[in-house]
């Protein structure tokens, strides 16, 4: 059998219209079954009332005749009387005197009125009146109730025949008029939904044909209202579609200039942040410079005027020498600060996966951003857990601990004048957890759940953008591939903490 054959069965199996046929069969069955089981009990209630009228019209028949013919031993008119009330129901009558002995029996020898095994006949006595005050005896009947019983049988069986003719009737009657009537125009019906639900566009969508002024007809116009209501709502869904398609591409068009203008901001910043910084070194090395010119020139009169003693000589020298040391020490500090902002400007404008020690790449954030905790009066506590081998994108981590660095700062220590950041990292298992945590104000329960929503943000008009920590969210769940979670206690501080595989692949 082949799967559209199986297929077909299962479909026939399942099918309403023969659901029903078995339902009507079912109800069917169980109606004229009550029904035959009524007629049944009623036509069996008939026959033993029968029976029991025989066997009393039996009795009254035979009791009094046959005491007198035993009393006159009128053997001729007994047998006559015996034999007159034998047939199918009584086998045989057996007479016995009153001294217990057989005085006659007729029925029971003979081939016709043996009992057979499959008699479930009854022995019964008539006692036979007494003449002249003397007993004459009883009468045995044997009694056969077999034509009772084949009277039952057979109309038990007449009833079953009559049950199955009428199921297999209704069942036909049903079957042909359901498929005519109902279920060949449901087949019609679903044929044209199909071929309409396979149109692609919605101006391909045509009405259904009303064939009949019946219920399916009333039914095939409605779901042509439909059908045309929903063409309509299609259309204009399709081109709301396409609006929204187009305001999507205007939104995340604009969403990423927001970013790129985020980036530029913070990168920005860390150059204002290190502009200052290195004003500090330069401003010494050019007061230094410009000090040793001076005592150069003054050294090159004292020479031209033969004036330059021994004291003078050594006094210059020296100084010369704390001015280069000076210069030197000015000139490694900003060194220092340029290649550190060098490296952390590379790393933010660039994706490029390499392989680093995170305690070494956290060091030189906070060196970048300083400016920014000297500012507002900061300090940065560092617990950073050495040999902690990343390979990963320092970019866009730098950008995560810039961009939380900063939002504690502005946020966290908004109306104080100083406060603490403490910042951790820590290796567990293969993940490095870095802790970012601060004792400043704390972020209020019902805000916890939006900081990370773009364009959400508490300075709304005063600097933010509400792109921060919706920017570090993305970084960290996209190119990092961690997970970053925040804990905060309104008055006691906020805590965010990364949890970053230490080794990755390529961009996925």
């Amino acid at each position: 059998m082949g799967m559209a054959e199986r297929r077909s069965d299962w479909n026939l199996l399942r099918s309403v219209r023969l659901r029903l046929a078995v339902l009507l069969m079912v109800a069917a069955t169980l109606l004229t079954g009550a029904i035959g089981a009524w007629i049944y009990q009623l036509a069996v209630s008939h026959l033993q009332h029968d029976r029991e009228e025989f066997k009393t019209a039996l009795i009254h028949e035979l009791a009094q005749p046959m005491a007198g013919a035993m009393w006159n031993f009128d053997t001729a008119a007994a047998a006559a009387l015996l034999d007159a009330k034998l047939g199918s129901m009584v086998r045989s009558i057996t007479a016995i005197d009153a001294r217990g002995q057989v005085w006659m029996q007729r029925g029971g020898q003979d081939e016709d009125n043996a009992p057979t095994a499959s008699d479930s006949g009854e022995i019964f006595r008539i006692p036979l009146p007494p003449v002249e005050g003397m007993q004459v005896g009883v009468l045995e009947v044997h009694w056969s109730d077999a034509v009772f019983r084949d009277a039952m049988v057979k109309m038990g069986q007449l009833l079953v025949l009559q049950l199955v003719l009428l199921n297999v009737f209704l069942f036909l009657v049903f079957w042909v008029g359901a498929q005519r009537l109902v279920f060949h125009r449901v087949h019609t019906l679903q044929q044209a939904l199909d071929q309409a639900a396979a149109q692609k566009l919605s101006t391909d969508i045509a009405e259904l044909p009303v064939q009949a002024s019946d219920e399916f007809g009333a039914l095939t116009a409605s779901i042509n209202r439909i059908t045309t209501r929903l063409r309509r709502e299609l259309e204009a869904g399709q081109a709301s579609e396409e609006e929204a398609r187009q305001a999507l591409t205007n939104l995340q068009n604009a969403q990423e200039g927001l970013v790129r203008a985020e980036k530029m901001a913070a990168l920005g910043s860390l150059v204002a942040g290190v502009a200052h910084e290195l004003n500090t070194p330069i401003g010494n090395i050019v007061m230094v410079s410009s000090t040793q010119q001076e005592r150069n020139a003054e050294f090159g009169q004292h020479l031209a005027a033969n004036q330059l003693t021994r004291k003078g000589l050594d006094e210059f020298l020296s100084q010369a020498r704390e001015g280069a040391d000076m210069v030197f020490h000015n000139a490694t500090r900003a060194a220092e600060l340029i290649q550190s902002f060098k490296q952390v400007a590379v790393d933010q404008t660039s994706d490029r996966l390499r392989s680093f020690d995170l305690a070494t790449q956290i060091s030189e954030v906070l060196s970048v951003t300083a400016p920014v905790f000297r500012k507002k009066n900061v300090v940065v506590e560092r617990e950073l857990q050495s040999g902690i081998a990343m390979t990963t994108y320092p970019g866009p981590l730098g950008q995560v601990l810039t961009n939380l660095l900063v939002n504690a700062v502005l946020h966290g220590f908004d109306n104080r004048e100083d406060g603490t950041i403490v910042v951790r990292c820590q290796l567990k298992a293969d993940m490095a957890v870095i802790d970012v945590q601060d004792n400043g104000c704390g972020i209020p329960p019902e805000v916890q759940g939006r900081i990370f929503d773009p364009f959400f943000t508490t300075k709304l008009g005063k600097g933010g953008s509400g792109l921060g920590l919706h920017i570090c969210h993305n970084i960290v769940y996209g190119p990092l591939r961690g997970r970053l979670r925040v804990h905060s206690v309104p008055g006691q501080g906020t805590t965010f903490t990364m949890e970053l595989p230490c080794q990755i692949g390529a961009t996925p």
